[in-house]
């Protein structure tokens, strides 16, 4: 049988946690005394994965600069650059661009205040930028080139602000959270940020960093009252949750940026070329961001609920967070910031596809699975896993690459598994079990120890895309997690 798929694994879960990196930049970045400068590689990291929003951009980004630069700038991806279980991941990211172990980085903006930068906080100011229509506004307006100057504090230029998604309350135990009596001494799951960590304190919660694992605990704990994400990221809930749809507090929104000192030992033609590659990824976000009611819907067909806060409720939680808008206000230029974009906000108009709409499980069927019944996956699956797509998973070992690469096709039926692997030197055939619980399904992997993971799972159209948040080794996670997996049969 094919060492394929398990050749070392048991060698690299010993060493998961290890994150080797060695020199960021290659080539003849510092050249600018003119004359061909040569290929350059720049590493561009961020604390998530394939199939986020936040690498999309990154790759449509590495994408614009390949082809603005001819091919001689290379951007490559290190996915989950904090490692994978950590705290404060984004912060570590952030401080790894800062001191130069990345070159650049996909940073969410709010996590900056952490690292003594105040001027992008206004950007996430409570129930501020409550929809896309205004976060577009903000990140093309030269509201945003002011944000981004304060990046110099931790070492980086910003490149652009990227908008991403609406972030509301979701539930867990059918609880909604409308009011700040529903949060009063309660653990929240919330992203490191000094202004999120103060937003959900004057609620009456009590922020936690978790990451999967130990949000998944939690959860299954009964300890966690609910988290703060997106409908776009309803995969990555640990179980049917509730939302309370017009509760927004904020947009988040991701800064591309890169180390100061990098940038400025580029040739000046190569620091254009970045540039604009940046604009070019923000006029994708901008074209390609799912809707908010669209992803609204798609969290209620697979079996979430979404609910209104009343007047009286949104009243409340205003109230509520009067004290951070007093605190933000303290500094002047914040506050100019803060009326800029209310003034923005006040010209804004809010199309229906920006609007998530109630809805009730009885309105939208839990799929299937819910039940636990298997048959709702059945189906023959391919993709194509390269030596390229190895390597951004952290794939290193030239006979891991050799083995793990090809065409993998996977026949799911009724909780029964057959995989068969097609790789240019041998092939492979594996079989085992699945079962489902919720939109949860894990796989028995008798052919690695028989290890069982655990995956968030949701279909659409042809693609079956799978989320794992916890630990296993890179070869693993990248034949579940690197593509959609397409179903031809």
């Amino acid at each position: 049988m094919s060492r394929t798929l398990h050749s070392v694994w048991w060698l690299t879960i010993l060493v998961i946690g290890s994150v080797v990196l060695s020199a960021c930049t290659s080539g003849s970045a510092g050249n600018k005394a003119g004359g061909d400068p040569g290929p350059v590689t720049l590493r561009i990291g961020t604390a998530d994965y394939v199939g986020r929003p936040s690498a999309n951009a990154i790759q449509e980004f590495a994408h614009q600069a390949k082809v603005l630069s001819g091919g001689r700038l290379i951007i490559e991806p290190v996915w989950q650059a904090a490692g994978v279980g950590v705290s404060n991941w984004d912060q570590t990211v952030a401080r790894m661009v800062g001191d130069r172990r990345l070159d650049l980085g996909m940073i969410p903006a709010r996590a900056w205040d952490t690292e003594a930068v105040t001027s992008l906080r206004a950007l996430h100011a409570p129930f501020l930028v409550t929809s896309d229509a205004l976060a577009d506004q903000i990140v093309i307006a030269d509201l945003a080139g002011e944000m981004m100057a304060g990046l110099d504090k931790a070492g980086v230029t910003g490149l652009a602000l990227l908008p991403e998604s609406l972030r509301h309350p979701f539930g867990f135990r059918g609880r909604a959270l409308r009011s700040p009596s529903d949060y009063a001494g309660k653990n929240f799951r919330t992203p490191r940020s000094e202004l999120g960590y103060a937003t959900f304190r004057a609620l009456g919660a009590m922020p936690e960093d978790l990451n999967g694992e130990e949000g998944e605990e939690s959860v299954k704990a009964g300890t966690l009252v609910g988290t703060e994400t997106a409908f776009v990221l309803r995969q990555s809930l640990q179980e049917p949750a509730v939302a309370v749809g017009n509760v927004t507090f904020n947009t988040k929104v991701d800064s591309l940026v890169i180390n100061s000192k990098v940038l400025e030992e580029l040739p000046s033609a190569d620091r254009t070329i970045l540039r604009d590659a940046a604009a070019a990824t923000l006029r994708w976000v901008l074209g390609h961001r799912t809707p908010e009611a669209e992803a609204a819907k798609a969290f209620c067909n697979e079996g979430g609920t979404i609910v209104a806060a009343s007047d009286a409720d949104l009243r409340a939680l205003r109230r509520a967070v009067q004290p951070v808008y007093d605190e933000l206000e303290r500094d002047a230029a914040t506050k100019r910031l803060l009326d800029r974009i209310g003034e923005l906000k006040r010209t804004v108009r809010v199309p229906a596809q920006g609007i998530a709409m109630p809805c009730r499980p009885d309105a939208h069927p839990t799929p299937p699975a819910a039940s636990g019944d298997p048959s709702v996956l059945n189906g023959t699956y391919r993709f194509e896993l390269t030596k390229d797509e190895l390597r951004a998973f952290g794939v290193t070992d030239p006979h891991d690459l050799l083995l793990n690469e090809g065409v993998y096709t996977w026949r799911l039926k009724d909780g029964r598994y057959v995989l068969d692997q097609k790789a240019p030197q041998e092939t492979d055939h594996q079989e085992g079990r699945y079962t489902m619980a919720g939109n949860r399904v894990t796989f028995q992997l008798p052919w690695v120890n028989n290890l069982e993971l655990t995956f968030a799972w949701r279909i659409s159209g042809r693609n079956l895309t799978f989320q794992f948040d916890g630990k296993t080794d890179p070869p693993l996670k990248a034949v579940f997690t690197a593509h959609p997996w397409t179903r031809i049969a």
